[in-house]
């Protein structure tokens, strides 16, 4: 349903004719800060766009955010480039569309989310499939439901179950066993890596290539959460040179893309370690390489991270029973939502704000807890925050990435209400 400037969804892929229009050249990358994720959240519920009765718990997504994400890479990156937003991070139908219409592409890590990104309106040409474990059912319905789609084969072995006339472009996954500073258990260049053949074995690559001349790119990725990205630099190195060597033995049938992956966490547009600095050093470093590829990119975290947060209203509040003991709130998400914060040792903190009902500025301690039914159920421990109350809104900023795709169904509960926004028309600077 759409109306005003606000659409309200529950999993229904919006039909829309409007195109996205792209916006000025960004000089910074849009974030939310307390005062306009409560301006949205109360011009929604002015515009009746939920029901706080109702809806436990509620999820916004603001699309002006994430335009200013993809013009932050179309900027920045040459114009052929290839960026195709992986699905894994940020999964809702509403939002994939939004991604199509603006005419950029979607990476899937799975059958279903390629047929996720047909139904967004994805060209065939412009979905990337690098599922590790592609059935051979799911490798014929890329054959014969998308035309140019671009798989890549995870390993050697896996290249034998493609038709000789394949007709999606076929690439195979290295592993360029560069070191980075991605957490342990996101870090995929290692040399046990279940991902990619280990540039190691350089000869039985360059042997695949020439002997299976339906191999039209290469693809790599090193790892996520990266915040240095030298290693990818390294990664990009390696990949393109041993790409260069393949063709100087395909000259009739060259190698024509490099998808380069994502998983860097660009902290600014401009600067050290941004996506300007980045795209820089690689068009400086291999200008051949974007002459002579198509290059494609995977980012996904870094496109949708900043652009959505939760609100949930709290239910009940336990206080201390002295000055120096913690009290408990409780709120409608928890693990179900944030898995990796809870389950993993990654080291994720999300800001968080408060509408209060009252006008206390009296303080005490709390925990956050989710509502699952285990132990571990808890989202912040002891912050100190004016008295929390039933009713009051408890917000959660920056969940756009790796929260709602992996939702859980632990303890049955149904997921929260999406409601997708352009912030532009709903909040004042």
């Amino acid at each position: 349903m759409t109306a005003g400037n606000l659409t309200e969804t529950k999993g229904a892929v919006l039909k829309t004719t409007k195109q996205v229009s792209k916006s000025p050249k960004p000089t910074s990358l849009k974030k939310h800060n307390d005062q306009s994720i409560r301006q949205i959240y109360l011009q929604a519920l002015k515009e009746g766009r939920f029901d706080p009765a109702t809806n436990k718990a509620v999820l916004f997504y603001d699309l002006d955010c994430l335009q200013n994400r993809l013009d932050t890479l179309s900027t920045f990156f040459p114009e052929q480039v290839l960026h195709a937003i992986a699905v894994k991070s940020q999964s809702h139908p509403a939002v994939l569309q939004y991604i199509a219409e603006a005419g950029f592409g979607l990476e899937a890590a799975s059958i279903e989310e390629v047929k996720l990104a047909e139904a967004a309106g994805v060209d065939g040409a412009k979905i990337v499939f690098d599922s590790p474990v592609k059935t051979r059912d799911e490798i014929d319905y890329c054959h014969r439901h998308l035309p140019g789609i671009i798989v890549n084969a995870n390993s050697l072995e896996e290249l034998s179950r493609y038709p000789a006339d394949f007709r999606g472009r076929l690439g195979l996954r290295i592993n360029p066993l560069v070191s980075s500073d991605a957490p342990e258990i996101l870090n995929v260049s290692q040399k046990r890596s279940k991902f990619g053949v280990p540039i190691s074995r350089k000869d039985a690559i360059i042997d695949a290539c020439v002997q299976n001349q339906k191999i039209q790119g290469l693809h790599f990725h090193i790892g996520s959460g990266i915040k240095d990205f030298s290693g990818n630099i390294e990664a990009v190195r390696r990949v393109y040179n041993l790409a260069v060597e393949i063709n100087l033995l395909r000259k009739d049938n060259p190698l024509s893309f490099i998808d380069i992956g994502g998983g860097i966490d660009f902290d600014s547009a401009t600067g050290k370690f941004s996506v300007e600095s980045f795209a820089q050093e690689i068009q400086s470093q291999f200008p051949l390489m974007f002459q002579n590829f198509q290059v494609i990119t995977e980012y996904g975290k870094f496109v949708h991270k900043y652009n959505c947060f939760a609100a949930s209203k709290i239910e009940y509040v336990i206080e201390g029973h002295t000055k120096e003991e913690t009290g408990t709130a409780f709120v409608h998400l928890g693990a179900d939502l944030f898995l990796r914060k809870v389950y993993s040792s990654l080291d994720i903190n999300y800001p968080y704000s408060i509408l209060h009902q009252g006008d206390s500025t009296a303080q005490a301690t709390y925990n956050i807890a989710g509502p699952l039914c285990f132990a571990g159920d808890f989202l912040y421990d002891d912050i100190t925050v004016n008295k929390l109350n039933e009713g009051d809104v408890f917000f959660i900023h920056n969940i756009g990435a790796n929260t709602s795709s992996m939702w859980s169904r632990h303890c049955s509960r149904e997921e929260p209400q999406y409601v997708t926004v352009h912030s532009s028309k709903m909040t004042k600077s």
